[in-house]
Formats: structure tokens, sequence, C-alpha cells
């Protein structure tokens, strides 16, 4: 460490001292470098100060040294200046840290009337220059600590990114300082700056009121739902001296998920989708057999029908399981941010770019799964850049100029008929058949009127463990009510109706005569009869062999192109060469 390092508080200490005393002052680092300066000694301020042979005795001697008569004391006969000197007078002191003298302070007269004010009383002046020697002693030392917390923090922050856990770091004031690469995926933002205000809030309030390392559970507003998070905090020193709260969270949704890396049977994957019907079981079985491949998937259905549980399902279920897990929404992100946001940035790649560039989704979910919800919503320019990564298994930054290889699995999801878009040219057919390796068709809710039930029962269980309500369930009535409606938005929107009525029903059963009211404000219920309910249920049912028919057309057609043998299309579909000839022939393919 030198005085250089802190010239700006060198050069506010010596206008100070200059101020006080109405005497010139330098301030000189050990290699006789004038670091600050007042009055005539400014203009030369960072030069070297050659053959002052007073400054080298102090930093020798680490000692002070007194000049009143210059050009007639020892210390000044082989001066340069010697018997020419323009001063009239001099005092300095040694600044001395960990026992050496790392530079001097001068006070230097010019002329009789600031001689008499330097000597007047010698012995308080030197006193009040050794309190300034030491104080920029402590000012050196402490920017030494503050370089070294900052290279401590930097290796935190870095650290920290490594991890799969969420992690927030609060100051004092109870202000966001940073979030780590999995936080901002968590709550889907790019920066602190994007938290929004009810959610600091809700983090301010949880850090309150939680004991240090007590896991809390707690929810947070992301994209306009309300996700559930199981959080603790510890009390840390990042960058300053004064303690930090660092804040780990999880996402509920994972851990359930993530309890399965330990299950010899990765069918569990599955038990969190919540289903008795038909549909849902046969899914759950065709989902589980195509987790086993690393062919891409297209995961197609309504708003709301669970397209994120099945990926998330198919992920754990898989051999990438124990890799990252990467969601992001094609159709929430700007279309000129959603290139850096998929692929990255190199530093100064555009205005307000992270410094030190940022790694996107596909190299976040490098040797896992990326699943890429509304891909129907990308624009076409991107859609080349996708179909790239695709083909290439590798991706290119913003701004970089070498390619980056990537071990992806990517799964994606539309709501649009994305057929229909390539036949419009709103999406590239070539993409599309990159995509639709593997098809998942997910049935609307009303179509499948048997796991509504099922469904309401286990939203009841979580919120009763949220709102720490002791909700039995729902009465025949509304039970009848929830039948009869056509649940447009699906099973998101029978979860969001279900936490609206836990706000004015906390006990008991849900039924007409307390929840009535509630029940037709979120709901129009009777406009369809549960009668065609289940005829829709009938007429739509969804056919697994059709499905599997239509993946074993498609590995068919995929190792043809590229190539391949019958082996790589049963190594595709995770069968054997004779299983694969039995469903070919019963396929008619």
């Amino acid at each position: 460490m030198n005085l250089m390092d802190i010239k700006d508080t060198v050069q506010q200490m010596a206008d100070a001292i200059a101020a006080v005393l109405r005497i010139e002052v330098e301030i000189a680092d050990n290699n006789l470098i004038r670091i600050a300066g007042t009055g005539k000694t400014k203009s030369g301020v960072l030069q070297k100060m050659e053959g002052d042979l007073v400054y080298q005795s102090a930093i020798r001697t680490m000692r002070s040294a007194v000049i009143e008569n210059p050009g007639f004391n020892e210390i000044c006969e082989h001066c340069i200046y010697y018997r020419g000197c323009a001063e009239t007078g001099e005092i300095c002191v040694p600044i001395v840290m960990d026992d050496d003298a790392i530079g001097v302070i001068g006070l230097l007269a010019f002329d009789e009337r600031q001689k008499k004010r330097l000597f007047t009383n010698t012995d308080d002046i030197l006193n009040f220059l050794y309190k300034m020697s030491a104080l920029l002693a402590s000012k050196l030392r402490e920017h030494e600590m503050m370089v070294e917390l900052r290279a401590h923090s930097e290796r935190f922050y870095q650290i920290t990114n490594m991890v799969d856990q969420g992690i927030i770091i609060l100051g004092d004031s109870g202000s966001i300082k940073y979030l780590n690469e999995k936080a901002r995926i968590l709550l889907d933002v790019k920066s602190v700056q994007e938290v929004s205000a009810e959610s600091r809030e809700r983090i301010f309030l949880f850090v309150e009121r939680a004991q240090v390392g007590e896991k809390v559970k707690f929810t947070l507003n992301v994209n306009r739902q309300n996700k559930g998070f199981l959080a603790y905090c510890h009390h840390i020193i990042v960058s300053s001296s004064t303690p930090e709260k660092m804040i780990v969270i999880q996402d509920i949704d994972d851990i359930q998920w993530i309890t399965v890396l330990t299950n010899e049977d990765q069918r569990e994957a599955f038990k969190n989708i919540i289903g008795e019907s038909i549909q849902i079981r046969e899914l759950k079985e065709y989902a589980y057999k195509i987790s086993k491949s690393a062919s891409t998937i297209l995961i197609q259905g309504e708003s709301g029908t669970g397209k994120e549980e099945f990926a998330r399902a198919i992920h754990y279920a898989s051999d990438r399981r124990k890799g990252p897990l990467v969601t992001i929404n094609c159709g929430a992100i700007p279309e000129h941010l959603l290139e850096s946001e998929l692929f990255g940035y190199e530093p100064g790649s555009f205005t307000g770019a992270v410094k030190g560039g940022k790694k996107g989704k596909f190299e976040l979910a490098n040797t896992g799964t990326i699943f890429m919800d509304e891909i129907g919503e990308m624009q076409p320019s991107l859609q080349v850049k996708l179909l790239r990564a695709i083909q290439q298994r590798e991706i290119e930054r913003l701004g970089g100029i070498r390619p980056i290889p990537i071990d992806v699995r990517i799964v994606a999801a539309t709501n649009k008929d994305i057929k229909r878009m390539v036949e419009t040219g709103k999406f590239r057919e070539d993409l599309f058949y990159r995509l639709n390796v593997i098809p998942v068709m997910l049935p609307p809710l009303r179509n499948r009127y048997e796991d509504i039930i099922a469904l309401t029962q286990h939203f009841i269980e979580l919120f009763n463990d949220q709102f720490h309500a002791s909700v039995l369930g729902i009465g025949q009535d509304v039970k009848e009510a929830f039948l009869a409606y056509g649940w447009p938005g699906n099973v998101r929107e029978l979860k969001n109706v279900i936490e609206y009525l836990f706000n004015f029903v906390s006990q008991g059963y849900i039924t007409m005569d307390n929840a009535g009211r509630f029940v037709s404000r979120k709901i129009s219920a009777g406009k369809m009869e549960l009668g065609k309910n289940r005829e829709a249920v009938k007429e739509q049912s969804f056919s697994l062999d059709a499905m599997e028919r239509e993946l074993v057309k498609n590995a068919l057609a995929y190792v043809k192109t590229h190539g391949g043998t019958i082996e790589d299309a049963g190594n595709l579909l995770g069968i054997g060469r004779a299983t694969l000839f039995r469903k070919i022939k019963k396929f008619n393919l």
C-alpha cells in the first residue's frame, strides 16, 4: 500500500493543515514523490523531489526535522539548493505505519511572516503534525482493509453464483444490495432495481421477524402471482464493517421436486402432478418414458394446464436431474432483451450491460434442462439463432466472437396453435420440427372433470399451510358449481379461486352458505351443464396410442434425416430394437 492509493484524501489533508496553520504544506511518499501540495508546491504534485535531504533524513531515521535556517544546518549542507534555498524555514515529520516510514508531512515557510507562524510554538506544531501523520496512516490502513474487503466480497459473490439457492444480501438499512444468479431467476428479475416494491417490503418484514438460521415459509409476488419460498437468514460481513443480512431462498416447488433425487423410483417425479383422470394417468406414464431420452420436447396446451409442472417432472425423472433446471418465459421479455437473456453477453456489448458480461439461460442450464415457455411468442429473427443453437449444440454471446458449447436438453411449451403459425409464416417450419421431436399435448381442465375435485383438495391442503387455516374441504353445492364451470383459465384459475376463498373462510367446509357470493364473483356457475361437461370428456379423451404413434413417427423421421439407424431411433425412444419394430407394425408406419 502507498499514499498514492489515497492521493485525494492526502490532498484534502494538506489543504486542511494549510488552512489551519496558514503555512504551505506538502506531503510525499517514501520514494519522495510529492503526493499533495499547497501554494507554491501544488504545481509539483506527482513529481519526484530530487535531492531533498531533509525528507530523506526524516524517512530514514523516522524522526522529525526542524530547519530554522535553511543552508546553515548540517542536513542542508549537501542540498542542491545549499545557501540558495527559497524556503525560510521547514518542519517535517515522518508518516509511520507498521514500524515503517511510508512518507513525510512538511510545513514550509517562504517569507518572514510564515516563518514567524511556523516557529512561534514548535512543540505544539510538531504534536499537531504527528497527529495528522497518524491520521493519514489510519486512512491508508482503512483503505487497505476496504480493498481486502472488496476482494473478499467479489470472491464471495462469485461463490454465491455457484450454488443452486437464491442469495439476497441486505444492507443495514434493509435495502437490497445484491442478488445472485439463482435469486434473479427465482424472482424473475435481471437486477436489484427490478425487484418490486411489494417484494422488497415482504423481504424486509421477513428479516425483521425471522430468527437467525430459522427456516420460514413466505410468499413473494413474481410476475403478478404469489410464489412460495422457504427462506432463512444470517448476519454476515461482506463489503463493510457493518453486519449485513444474507437471506437464502428456495422455491417450495423446487424443494418438492428435489426430494426425487434420492428416490430410486424416478416415477415419483410425477407425484406432484395432481389428477385421477385417465388422461392424466396416461400422460404421466407417457412423460415418464420420454424423460429418459435426450430429445427436444414441445409441450402444447392451453394457458394454465400445467406445462411447467410437466417440464419439471420430466427434468427430475431424467438422467439430467442433478443438473440445473432453468426456466424462461419468452413472452414476458421484450424482443430486444430476450436474445441477451437466452445467450448472454460480453462486457460492453451495449449500454447498461453488467460489468464483466453475463451468462445466458443456456449457459446456466448446462448439463441440465432449459424450459422455454411461450415459445410461440418468439420473433422470427431470434428463431434463427435458436435453431442454430439446437443444431450446433453451441451458442454465441451477444458481442462475442467465439462459440460456447452447451449440453442442454430443451423443453419448449406454447399455448398457441403452433402448426397454424407455421402455415401462416409466423413460426419457422424448420424450428418447429426441431422442437417437436417429442410432442406432448395437455388436455384442458374442462375435459377431465374428475381432476377438478382432486386438485381442489390439493389446493385446500396447500393454502391451509400458507394461511394457517383449517379448511376441511368444499360442500356439495360448491362442488357442483365447480364441476359445472368451464374453467377457461384451467388449473391456474382453480388455484386462484381457492386462494381467493381462503381470504374469507378459514375453517370447516367452504359452502354456498358461507362463501356463495364469493364463489359467484369468481366463477360463472351453471354456464356449462354437468352432463355436457362429461360428454366433452368422452369426445375429447386423451389418447396415449395417438401420442405414442406420433413419438415413434418423429423419432424415425429424425434418424432418417440425420443418417441414423433403427437402433438410433430406439435409443432416442429408450426402447429396444424388437420393441420398436412391434410399434412400427402396430402403428402401420
